[in-house]
């Protein structure tokens, strides 16, 4: 069963938007010291829709090869089509990915009503030869699965949890209270991670975890242990760190915190671009508060 802290890691790019190994490398060595329980490759921090299909498939393959092998490596394999992510979910499946994240297909979001989207999952959980996450993350693709939808797809063996963005804890709660206990519900933002695991979360899969593994890994152990006091005020000192690279600044900043905080963040691959002089005195004065510098 997957549970604990994921994070969703960033692709390191050089000047020339090429994928920088070497920083990819030093991150996983990092990462993987850890208490991190795993990694998420080719999530939306990863810029995966910047990446073409064979660029994922050495960066996946690349990744299982230098990641520890104690801890689990799910890999975004979202395609438009049923048939592509099919066909690109078993591609990673055999490089040895333990499971896929997929998002619901978004560019005819029109027509892409709840039994629509039961079957594109359902046919992809019935031909993928690993375990299957699903993504909800409305603020990007403007589609919001359900916890009616999400409880229909968990009683399908192969599909084993969510990752869920939308921020509505009560519709967490209700995914929670309507799948069964080996059905993974992750919390998608470390801005309500303890309300999260409160309801019942499993986990969480945080973009805050790229530069603050152990911390948001620390709140799973406060909340476990029953240390509630403490566990809120990390919570709380998570907050301002949390938007900034997440909701404020995006990837170009959660890439320029990595770089400070000894990591390679790199650079972003266009249309987005590099933080502006300003923005980067912001991050750092928010990693400076939170103790981080």
């Amino acid at each position: 069963m997957f549970k604990g802290i994921y994070t969703p890691v960033v692709t390191p790019f050089d000047e020339n938007e090429e994928i920088d190994y070497g920083k990819m490398k030093l991150n996983l060595d990092k990462w993987g010291k850890t208490d991190l329980d795993g990694i998420v490759v080719l999530g939306s921090n990863g810029e995966f829709v910047y990446l073409t299909e064979d660029e994922k498939l050495k960066l996946v393959k690349f990744t299982i090869e230098n990641f520890t092998k104690e801890k689990k490596i799910i890999v975004g394999s979202t395609c438009e089509s049923t048939r592509g992510t099919i066909s690109l979910s078993n591609k990673m499946a055999d490089l040895g990915a333990d499971a896929v994240l997929i998002l619901p297909p978004n560019y005819f979001k029109g027509g892409m009503k709840e039994e629509v989207l039961y079957k594109h999952y359902t046919n992809v959980a019935d031909e993928v030869k690993v375990p299957v996450m699903i993504y909800n993350m409305p603020g990007n693709t403007g589609i919001n699965l359900s916890s009616g939808l999400v409880a229909r797809l968990s009683k399908h063996p192969n599909i084993v949890g969510i990752k869920d963005t939308s921020g509505n804890i009560v519709q967490l709660s209700e995914i929670v209270r309507d799948t069964d206990d080996d059905f993974a519900v992750f919390a998608g933002n470390a801005g309500y991670l303890l309300p999260a695991l409160a309801v019942g979360a499993r986990g969480a899969t945080l973009a805050l975890a790229n530069i603050l593994p152990d911390e948001c890994c620390k709140l799973v152990s406060l909340f476990k242990e029953g240390k509630m006091d403490e566990a809120r005020e990390l919570q709380k000192r998570l907050l301002e760190p949390n938007f900034t690279v997440t909701g404020r600044f995006g990837v170009p900043a959660l890439k320029y915190a990595l770089d400070l905080l000894g990591y390679g963040g790199g650079y972003p691959r266009r249309p987005l671009l590099p933080l502006s002089e300003d923005n980067k005195k912001v991050v750092e004065e928010v990693l400076k508060t939170y103790g981080a510098l």
